[in-house]
């Protein structure tokens, strides 16, 4: 697999998203969540789909700017309107509005309603531990799976996340999961790579297990955990599609699709430890935590979750792989947009 500087990966990103029409400010947010994607090995969710993203400005299924307006409030929780603009901009000024009303009373509560997909959940939640709160994050998408006894996708993959600060030395816990076996990207980048799927990941329109991505992306996703998974995108649903008066039960839609804007929401929480215990007190127990969890296993057997990634975020470098179907599709976004293509590194 090809590596690109990242240097150059972000520059391509900006000028394709700017060129769009898309605000510098926030085209270094969607250009952060995408090297983030990358960085933390979860590159399905990163650089491949910046060709959708513009397409779907030029067709008007998205907007360059994310406006959030406010349609109510209190002094712990609001409603914003991100007015079909893009997902990652929403969620992280979203985010930035829930510490800041969880430094004033505790606790800050932000649904969102009319965005997309915000890319990885766990890029959001790291912007939120990055200010030393506890965060939790939903968001709904769009028909993915079943209900159990259903043969129908009513629920989004619908990932949700958790992040909670650590002390010194110790990556922060960042936990993030769709509530599918596993999400829908990976399938999107095993089509377009023309790979085939585990067996398990998905089911065909006939209700059928199977190991082709089209066939899979033409089906429904296995729940992760039969009716637990199904129940938890439920919930997820009524949270970040239902409760922020955005699109639910159905009626979400993809990124890629060209019936109109995804109309997703999201539900971000941000809470004050600091309002809960002191910080020496909560760094102190969370050391012992940490320490207790490794010692179940043999020495480096066990991770914390968001160890992993950040350790693969520690080791790229300044290089970020890149697979070849990945680069045609850059490449042929370069010369539709006038930009100058990604060298290989």
């Amino acid at each position: 697999m090809p590596d690109v500087l990242q240097a150059d990966l972000e520059r391509f990103c900006a000028q394709v998203l700017i060129g769009a029409g898309v605000p510098e400010a926030d085209a270094e947010i969607i250009v952060a969540s995408i090297v983030y994607a990358h960085g933390t090995g979860k590159g399905t969710h990163g650089a491949s789909r910046l060709p959708i993203y513009v397409h779907r400005l030029k067709q008007g299924l998205m907007q360059p700017e994310t406006p959030l307006t406010e349609l109510s409030a209190a002094p712990a929780m609001a409603l914003l309107d991100a007015g079909d603009g893009f997902g990652q901009v929403a969620a992280i000024r979203g985010m930035d509005r829930a510490v800041a009303m969880a430094r004033e009373t505790g606790i800050g509560m932000v649904g969102i309603r009319h965005s997309h997909n915000f890319g990885t959940a766990a890029f959001i939640a790291a912007h939120g531990v990055g200010q030393g709160m506890a965060v939790q994050i939903f968001s709904n998408a769009a028909p993915a799976i079943a209900p159990t006894g259903g043969q129908r996708a009513v629920f989004g993959t619908n990932p949700m996340a958790w992040g909670f600060p650590t002390p010194e030395g110790h990556p922060p816990i960042i936990f993030d999961m769709a509530t599918s076996q596993v999400a829908r990207g990976k399938i999107r980048l095993a089509q377009t790579n023309g790979e085939s799927i585990p067996g398990d990941w998905a089911l065909d329109a006939n209700g059928q297990p199977t190991t082709d991505p089209d066939a899979a992306l033409a089906g429904s996703m296995l729940p992760l955990g039969g009716a637990k998974g199904y129940g938890l995108s439920l919930v997820v649903d009524v949270m970040a599609g239902l409760m922020t008066r955005s699109a639910s039960g159905g009626q979400a839609r993809n990124l890629n699709t060209p019936d109109g804007p995804s109309r997703c929401g999201h539900m971000l929480l941000a809470i004050d430890l600091d309002r809960l215990l002191p910080r020496e007190e909560y760094d102190a127990q969370m050391a012992a935590l940490i320490t207790a969890t490794k010692a179940a296993g043999a020495e480096g057997a066990v991770s914390l979750p968001g160890e992993r990634a950040a350790r693969t975020l520690a080791a790229q470098g300044s290089r970020v792989p890149l697979s070849e179907a990945v680069l045609a599709k850059l490449d042929a976004l370069a010369a539709e947009t006038n930009v100058a293509a990604l060298g290989r590194a």
